[in-house]
């Protein structure tokens, strides 16, 4: 008996200690982390998810909403082209996706439509510095599940660049998960701060914060700041917490 006992623990020790070594090594080679959440992201952005695509399409990105020159931030495998490629008001799509590791896995995505009626447009930029961008023209600029993985203070950088790039009456559209609330949910909030140092590494820089500080910070910036608390249908019960709306011009 005792004999098992030290194999079980000699091997749950060797498990440990190979996924802090997987963990470190993903810390400090940046390559290789890129393309492994863009390889985990792929897997994520499931266009099955019947609860997420009604949010993304029918809420957020519904055929209204969305017209004129669009911009995207943070436009990973594509995903929102479920919502975007047959939407004959755009004119034009830029997808900001710093990660380039994502590219193949955008294009592979929305190879499935044959024709979409608009100009596709990839830029390798900083959301902080959308120097390819002219000021005053884009009509509609989308993030979805991004703000997160944007260290502080940079959001704040973020925010006003796409006040630079927006028209005026320009909407800025977002769906974005956000730190549980303490009172509300104390475990949650436990948990989320004890797994994010792990959790930033596997997800790219994805940490859990308090997302409504970075719109409320817009309101003297911004004509309307409209946001509501929402839950993020997800199988990840530590990611539930979302917030969506959206900043005008």
């Amino acid at each position: 008996m005792g004999r098992c006992v030290k194999i079980l623990f000699g091997s749950l020790s060797i498990i440990v200690a190979l996924i802090a070594i997987g963990i470190a090594y993903l810390k400090m080679n940046d390559l290789y982390r890129q393309k492994l959440f863009a390889r985990f992201l792929n897997k994520l952005s499931d266009p099955n998810n019947t609860a997420m695509m009604d949010i993304r399409c029918n809420q957020l990105l519904k055929h209204s909403n969305v017209k004129g020159q669009v911009l995207e931030i943070g436009s990973g495998t594509g995903i929102n082209f479920l919502c975007l490629h047959n939407n004959t008001n755009i004119q034009s799509y830029i997808g900001i996706e710093p990660n380039i590791q994502m590219y193949s896995y955008f294009y592979d995505f929305i190879k499935q439509w044959d024709k979409i009626p608009y100009e596709i447009h990839l830029l390798n930029d900083s959301a902080t510095d959308m120097h390819e961008v002219k000021s005053n023209s884009i009509d509609t600029v989308i993030m979805t599940l991004v703000l997160c993985s944007i260290p502080d203070p940079l959001p704040e950088k973020v925010l006003l660049e796409v006040h630079r790039i927006l028209k005026p009456g320009g909407k800025f559209i977002f769906f974005e998960h956000t730190s549980a609330n303490y009172e509300a949910d104390p475990f949650i909030y436990g948990f989320q701060r004890m797994i994010e140092p792990v959790w930033a590494i596997i997800g790219d820089g994805c940490r859990f914060k308090p997302i409504t500080n970075y719109f409320d910070a817009m309101k003297n910036v911004y004509s309307k700041v409209e946001y509501q608390h929402s839950d993020m249908p997800t199988p990840l019960f530590f990611i539930k917490d979302a917030v969506k709306g959206q900043l005008i011009k």
